[in-house]
């Protein structure tokens, strides 16, 4: 009741503005902003503020002064470390994500290997760590590739996919005899070919392919029509390679069974297909990654539009509903066992490629409010962190936190915005937070899954990233500093 009588208050005084008499001129250049700032009002003191996912759910701990910490350590003596913003890795979370899916994989009805994404989170440090336990690498690139040899992964512990594989990345994978080599489409397979015969090598192959569920454009080649069946018969007739595998890969987020399952079955139905039509009987079926991040979800234009317009709350993922990891690879290796033996046939070996259900909760990023501006629309909070560093904030929810003593502090809408000089820099239009001031502390969560590889030295040096653990902190790696980023340029002097 009260707060339907509030709304009613902020219509009439948004709309109020339009009573008194306008010249023309005045109308154009009043009327939308008096508009918007009711509609705004009546919109925020309607609506209900979002629930947000505990601290607790992320490994954090809150100290009795208020504070945020993380196995006992404060964010503010990490940033007095190693400067700020700052990459922290929760390296008990981080293992326990990787030990979660090797423990349901190795205890399941068929046989399935987890492979890591490299591209999802490439730091050497954290890769390193899923070496440990027992990961295989999941590479898309020449660089990632040397990357997986020069961190100790065994050839037959690495998978190597992607749309672009130069001739020297195809050389250096075939003579190296890695486990699986998918090729994109009918153009590389020409190309893979080539260079196999050149090498006298019959490396293992896969072709990569598009189902119904999954991603397409310049990804795989699609079973509808039948043009991933000719390429399997080219690679199969070329005599020149062992076409062991099939590589289809959902993409997006998986977040229910049914997701799973319809996008499982449509790979197996392509199976059989290639079995009754070519005798092909495959060893590997490599089904990608794309688990969804349990605290991580995508926003819809119309929600990041009322955000942006009205201020209107983003609502939570609600972690308790996600797929989880022992369930997903609990329902492949079910759902592939049950298919074959149905038909009396050995099960392939599964391959899974896991990236941000691994890394993303492990990993969260620091940022420090630098200052404060109201304008006559909102309050901005300006932090040092922006599109540079946290770009997929402005697409997917992220969970904020401040980490600072905040007690007693009212709760208030902010807007917030980076150090970069773009409007575009703008990470999030409405979210409440305690009052923030300068100097706060705010936590990014979620920054393990793409926050690294898509960001950018744009105006600033790249910050460190370390690990956490036991109560220590690790540099993984420093931050960089001005020289860095002139260290391939020639200037003249």
């Amino acid at each position: 009741m009260r707060s339907g009588r509030r709304f009613r208050q902020a219509l009439v005084l948004g709309f109020s503005a339009l009573a008194r008499p306008f010249t023309l001129s005045d109308f154009a250049r009043a009327s939308k902003g008096a508009v918007k700032r009711g509609l705004r009002a009546a919109v925020q003191a309607q609506a209900r503020p979002a629930t947000g996912i505990s601290p607790e759910h992320f490994g954090l701990s809150r100290e009795p002064s208020g504070e945020l910490t993380l196995h006992g350590v404060s964010f503010a003596s990490l940033t007095e470390r190693f400067g700020s913003p700052l990459h922290v890795v929760n390296a008990a979370r981080l293992r326990d994500n990787a030990r979660r899916f090797m423990t349901e994989a190795a205890r399941g009805p068929t046989s399935v290997d987890v492979f890591y994404s490299f591209k999802t989170n490439p730091v050497p440090g954290v890769i390193a760590m899923l070496r440990e336990e027992g990961l295989g690498a999941e590479v898309i690139s020449h660089y990632e590739l040397w990357l997986a040899q020069k961190l100790g992964f065994a050839p037959e512990r690495i998978v190597y996919n992607g749309p672009v594989k130069s001739d020297a990345s195809l050389r250096d994978a075939i003579q190296s005899d890695i486990l699986l080599l998918n090729v994109n489409h009918r153009e590389e397979l020409e190309r893979v070919v080539r260079i196999a015969r050149e090498l006298g090598r019959r490396p293992r192959v896969g072709v990569r392919v598009t189902v119904g569920e999954g991603w397409s454009g310049q990804f795989g080649t699609p079973v509808a029509g039948g043009m991933a069946r000719r390429v399997f018969e080219e690679a199969v007739g070329s005599g020149a390679l062992d076409v062991v595998g099939l590589h289809a890969h959902r993409g997006g987020m998986l977040r229910s069974e049914a997701d799973v399952t319809t996008f499982v079955d449509q790979a197996l139905a392509f199976v059989d297909e290639l079995r009754e039509g070519l005798g092909l009987d495959l060893t590997l079926l490599n089904l990608g990654g794309s688990l969804a991040s349990p605290s991580v979800r995508g926003l819809s234009d119309k929600e990041v539009r009322y955000n942006r317009t009205f201020g209107r709350d983003i609502a939570a993922p609600e972690p308790s509903r996600a797929l989880g990891i022992e369930r997903h690879v609990a329902l492949i290796s079910e759902r592939v066992a049950s298919h074959f033996a149905r038909l009396s046939r050995p099960a392939p070996r599964v391959l899974l490629e896991p990236g941000r259900s691994v890394t993303s909760d492990a990993q969260l990023l620091v940022t420090k409010v630098q200052s404060l501006k109201a304008d006559s629309e909102r309050l901005y909070a300006i932090l040092d962190a922006g599109i540079n560093l946290a770009d997929s904030c402005r697409s997917e929810y992220h969970q904020l936190f401040v980490a600072s003593r905040c007690g007693g502090r009212s709760e208030r809408l902010h807007a917030l915005a980076g150090p970069i000089c773009t409007p575009g820099d703008t990470l999030h239009w409405g979210v409440r937070l305690p009052a923030l001031e300068p100097g706060d502390h705010l936590l990014v969560m979620d920054a393990g899954a793409y926050f690294v590889p898509f960001s950018t030295s744009f105006s600033f040096p790249r910050p460190a990233i370390v690990t956490v653990h036991d109560g220590q902190a690790h540099v993984l790696r420093r931050a960089e500093t001005f020289d860095d980023l002139l260290a391939f340029d020639e200037l003249q002097r």
